[in-house]
């Protein structure tokens, strides 16, 4: 089995000086880091590519952060979410919490070495996320052919077996069926 990839975060925070901290700070360890200075471009970055988790401040000029993570809950929902806000009130935590199933709130100044712990510590659930929205995926594609198939093709994906589970086809429905009478021989040779 491969290595999963590194877990991917998203900070989003309108002061430049925060991301270039949180940069050096998580520098070296497990994760992939990645900065937008406001929602516009995180957003973004979240329709181009997989991220694993958002972390995101909350007063932020244009789309707060609380809308933001509101708008990623709906478009991205295997995306955790989580808050770092310097502004660390109850009610804004509670509203971040209810509005767009926030996994954590972090107050700004925060302790390094417990942030960087309570994102490794999500590997595991990410991993598990990135299998079922692969398998959910796999199944949605499998769902659309079989439907692409069965509207060109009334029937074709009924399939019907003996009591040896061997595949019993109807021989004159597949003559009689719509676009598929030419494709079966009169008399066919078995």
């Amino acid at each position: 089995m491969s290595e999963p990839s590194p877990v991917s975060v998203l900070f989003v925070d309108d002061e430049a000086l925060i991301l270039q901290t949180i940069q050096r700070i998580l520098r070296g360890g497990t994760l992939e880091v990645l900065v937008a200075s406001d929602a516009k471009e995180a957003m973004r970055i979240l329709d181009e590519r997989r991220v694993d988790v958002l972390v995101s401040d909350i007063d932020m000029p244009g789309m707060d952060g609380l809308a933001l993570i509101a708008w990623t809950r709906k478009q991205h929902p295997t995306t955790l979410r989580m808050v770092l806000s310097g502004h660390g009130t109850l009610e804004r935590a509670l509203e971040a919490i209810n509005e767009g199933e926030v996994q954590r709130f972090f107050a700004k100044p925060f302790d390094a070495r417990a942030f960087r712990f309570a994102l490794e510590s999500l590997a595991e659930r990410i991993d598990r996320l990135r299998r079922d929205g692969e398998d959910r995926a796999r199944e949605a594609r499998r769902a659309d052919l079989i439907q692409w198939v069965e509207s060109r093709h009334p029937g074709i994906s009924e399939i019907e077996r003996d009591e040896d589970g061997t595949v019993v086809l109807d021989l004159e429905r597949l003559r009689t069926g719509p676009e598929l009478g030419s494709m079966v021989p009169a008399e066919p040779k078995l």
